[in-house]
């Protein structure tokens, strides 16, 4: 089980999913986020306990505030930032051109005009699943070369 923006997840590995991107959370001050993607049959992470990894897909990049941006290394286009703090913050580009942000702090899940609070998710790979297009969906299942991050098959 997992509490997260307020909600809890009972065998949901996956908080929050945004474009094929998963955002796994572990708790603590600041939360430690991690992403991973499946590329070529197998796990890519971009970011991994709020640091950035090197990666053959994108760029990603931690400013001096600890503001994390992560870019398609390809084209250049922004994909999403976060700020890993007590509230966290990730801004989501999408399909055209604009952002969306979406704010977790202990009490509540904020997506676009959404908000989310003392929800609960049971058995699905992730729980929140935002697409590039800004539109929010709940439960989806996760690739199954990510479920062997989590002991699963």
């Amino acid at each position: 089980m997992t509490k997260f923006g307020g909600s809890t997840f009972i065998n949901c590995s996956i908080p929050l999913a945004f474009s094929g991107r998963y955002f796994i959370l572990e708790p603590g001050n600041p939360p430690a986020f991690s992403v991973v993607l499946e590329y070529n049959g197998a796990p890519v992470f971009e970011i991994k306990n709020n640091e950035p990894c090197d990666n053959p897909l994108t760029n990603v990049v931690k400013n001096a505030a600890g503001i994390v941006t992560v870019s398609e290394k390809s084209t250049g286009k922004f994909l999403y930032k976060f700020r890993p703090e007590s509230e966290t913050s990730i801004v989501f580009g999408n399909i055209n051109g604009g952002e969306m942000t979406a704010k977790i702090s202990d009490k509540r899940i904020q997506i676009g005009g959404i908000t989310m609070e003392n929800n609960t998710f049971v058995n699905c790979g992730a729980g929140v699943v935002v697409d590039q297009n800004g539109g929010v969906s709940m439960g989806a299942p996760i690739p199954a070369s990510l479920l062997a991050l989590f002991g699963k098959q």
